[in-house]
């Protein structure tokens, strides 16, 4: 089974980034963006882990509740990936709750590294906007995207499932782990 883990987006939140986002899709429709419920920020990309590991990854995922608080996570503004050459990826950047999610992503790092391999490049949190295809087609994040801004209180980490399909990815929630109240 393909999974990671990541933090949700609330229902209304994905409705009110593609809304937010629909004129910057409608001017590069040569992107692949990603879907209204496919919206996520991904946080530990374990890859293919064997079913039968699967309650071991959700057990490994409940340590860190003693500590998991929840936070507001927000962001503003276009990015690319990667900030030199052509890019690959467009995203939401992350201005406020930038540390906690990176405590948060470190800490089931730790535990899942006996999972999968350790992630090399440094975490940054992002929104995943769309993909693009042809080095030429995609939005300048100078020019493009400055009143685009949401947030939210994380308070769920979820490991998903992904199904690969012609049409993009399919995620499916496996498990959970919900924040302690603050």
């Amino acid at each position: 089974m393909r999974v990671f883990t990541a933090i949700p987006i609330p229902k209304a939140l994905q409705e009110q980034i593609v809304l937010d986002t629909a004129p910057i899709r409608g001017r590069y429709p040569q992107l692949k963006w990603v879907s209204q419920g496919a919206l996520h920020i991904t946080l530990n990309f374990l890859g293919e882990i064997e079913d039968e590991k699967i309650p071991q990854v959700l057990q490994t995922m409940e340590l860190i509740q003693p500590v998991f608080r929840s936070f507001s996570l927000e962001f503003k503004g276009l990015g690319v990936f990667p900030r030199r050459g052509p890019a690959r990826v467009v995203f939401l950047e992350a201005q406020e709750g930038i540390q906690e999610c990176r405590e948060l992503q470190k800490a089931l790092a730790r535990g899942l590294t006996r999972f999968s391999a350790p992630e090399r490049r440094k975490f940054k949190p992002h929104l995943t906007l769309a993909r693009v295809k042809h080095t030429t087609d995609w939005p300048d994040p100078e020019n493009e995207g400055h009143d685009i801004s949401v947030g939210f209180e994380v308070d769920r980490i979820v490991l998903y499932k992904s199904i690969l399909k012609p049409e993009g990815p399919q995620y499916e929630e496996v498990g959970a782990v919900t924040a302690q109240n603050n």
